[in-house]
């Protein structure tokens, strides 16, 4: 079986606060009551890049343009249990982009401090790579879940 393709988009801004991400609690679909990274799956046709452009709009009302996507890299998630729940993502970076986050049907988004990222409310695997993305370094790694298709067995970088 084939591992569903999807992208993931960060967005940062900064306040006087400091830096702060763009998260959301998941609303509908795989992952309800997470607090989770915007994106989605690929449609046909659609490059990564485009999917998480969309994706962040879809997810939260604010525009991205392609261009202003940094690729991190990709994360693979491994779910021997059940590998029909197998992903593959590709994971963007945005500063630049118009207009302030709205609750949807999906998502409730929320900005945070990086220094206080929410990760009670996140995937367990969240702890292994969301750092690099946070301090905006080259991620490529696999996430092998256990059996109970939550906790980590394994989070291998290449």
């Amino acid at each position: 079986m084939t591992p569903r393709r999807v992208a993931l988009c960060f967005l940062f801004r900064h306040t006087d606060a400091g830096r702060e991400v763009l998260l959301g609690l998941k609303r509908s679909g795989f992952g309800t009551g997470r607090i989770v990274a915007l994106g989605g799956g690929l449609e046909h046709g659609e490059t990564a890049a485009e999917a998480a452009a969309r994706e962040v709009q879809e997810e939260s009302g604010i525009v991205v343009e392609v261009a202003d996507l940094l690729e991190l890299g990709p994360v693979r998630w491994r779910f021997p249990a059940n590998p029909a729940l197998d992903m593959d993502a590709v994971v963007f970076t945005a500063d630049r982009f118009i207009g302030e986050p709205a609750l949807t049907d999906e998502i409730d988004p929320c900005w945070y401090p990086v220094a206080q990222v929410p990760w009670e409310g996140m995937w367990e695997d969240a702890r292994h790579w969301i750092g690099h993305v946070l301090r905006s370094q080259p991620l490529n790694v696999t996430v092998t879940l256990n059996t109970d298709n939550e906790t980590v067995r394994a989070a291998d970088f290449a």
